[in-house]
């Protein structure tokens, strides 16, 4: 069994973080995704067996380019 590297999500309790231990732990399971409510903090735990591995690695879009895509946006009932 390849060994297994996770962290403890800051935001969760000791018993969250062993439920995600538990379910990481399982030869089913690939990899486990935990957001905390109304943040964008997302905490992902993923398993070394896993050969099909998803690759979570992407840019984050500028805050600016978001501030302008909602500008150009029309309004509710626009088209």
């Amino acid at each position: 069994m390849a060994k297994r590297l996770m962290n403890s999500a800051t935001f969760l309790t000791w018993l969250e973080n062993a439920a995600i231990r538990f379910l990481i732990s399982s030869p089913r399971i690939g990899f486990v995704a935990v957001k905390q409510m109304n943040t964008p903090l997302t905490f992902v735990a993923r398993s070394t067996d896993d050969t099909m591995q998803a690759d979570f690695d992407f840019e984050v879009e500028p805050a600016s380019m978001q501030l302008e895509r909602l500008f150009h946006a029309p309004a509710h009932g626009e088209y």
